[in-house]
């Protein structure tokens, strides 16, 4: 499990994306990419923020599963 966000000193996760650009928009915590049983791989929406794969917009509270190569835009 891999969380993505902003990092605030209560509020720590593994990939900070707040330097990598405008900390506003990007939530504490906007995502988490988990690994399943079977090998697969999911990444679940938890920020205010649509999270994009392949193109694809991932809404809040909702989760899509990552292919091999695929693209993730905060």
């Amino acid at each position: 499990k891999i969380t993505l966000g902003r990092a605030t000193k209560d509020n720590q996760i593994d990939v900070d994306l707040a330097l990598e650009g405008p900390a506003w928009k990007i939530s504490r915590k906007q995502g988490v990419i988990k690994l399943k049983n079977n090998g697969e791989f999911f990444i679940a929406n938890e920020g205010r923020r649509p999270i994009y794969i392949d193109g694809r917009p991932v809404l809040s509270g909702n989760k899509w599963k990552l292919n091999n190569n695929s693209v993730v835009e905060v």
